[in-house]
């Protein structure tokens, strides 16, 4: 019998066993100590938290409701560790302050404020109501998912049905974002985070 914990990884709950939660908190402190003088530091956690929480959700099924130690481990090499300037992995128990170079910036301002991430308009049928219409929306302006569903709503009522006409040709014209990478662009993650 394992202890399982939940977990709140940028807005969405996660439950995970014990050694997953340990071996998941050690590398998020990590990662914020490595930060802990970026002034996005609270911005590149949430995007770090957003793509454990994408490959968490894909180990979930309708029966299978924990996400184990050995599946966060996989999902810890897959993003890949912390990194120093020189791009030496932190190791445990070393915290920036010991590493002789500054922290590594996962990104440079300049560049995401003057060449914004490519973002591409998929359904997202994860947490979704019905079809994923509107939470795809919502990820490509990157607006709130119910500002959305009231915009479909009040354009139905008040156009005479008209908005639930583009709703079904968006359901049949629009793809369904599958796999983690098509999530990361529909949200406009920065390419280091984007997985083929």
């Amino acid at each position: 019998m394992n202890k399982v914990i939940t977990v709140n990884l940028n807005g969405n709950a996660y439950q995970i066993d014990e050694d997953g939660y340990n071996a998941l908190g050690e590398y998020i402190s990590r990662a914020e100590e490595q930060l802990r003088n970026n002034t996005d530091r609270r911005e590149v956690i949430a995007d770090l938290e957003q793509a454990i929480g994408d490959k968490c959700a894909n180990f979930l099924r309708p029966h299978k409701t924990v996400v184990t130690a050995a599946e966060i481990e996989q999902i810890l090499k897959e993003i890949g560790p912390v990194q120093n300037a020189d791009g030496e992995p932190v190791k445990s128990g070393e915290s920036a302050s010991q590493s002789q170079a500054p922290p590594r910036q996962p990104r440079d301002d300049s560049a995401r404020t003057s060449a914004p991430h490519r973002r591409r308009l998929y359904r997202i049928r994860r947490g979704s109501g019905w079809s994923g219409v509107c939470r795809g929306l919502a990820a490509y302006m990157d607006t709130d998912v119910i500002l959305v569903r009231i915009i479909f709503i009040l354009g139905t009522i008040f156009s005479g049905g008209f908005g639930l006409l583009i709703y079904i040709i968006m359901i049949v014209l629009v793809p369904i974002a599958y796999t983690d990478s098509e999530l990361n662009e529909a949200h406009g993650a920065p390419p280091e985070l984007r997985r083929s």
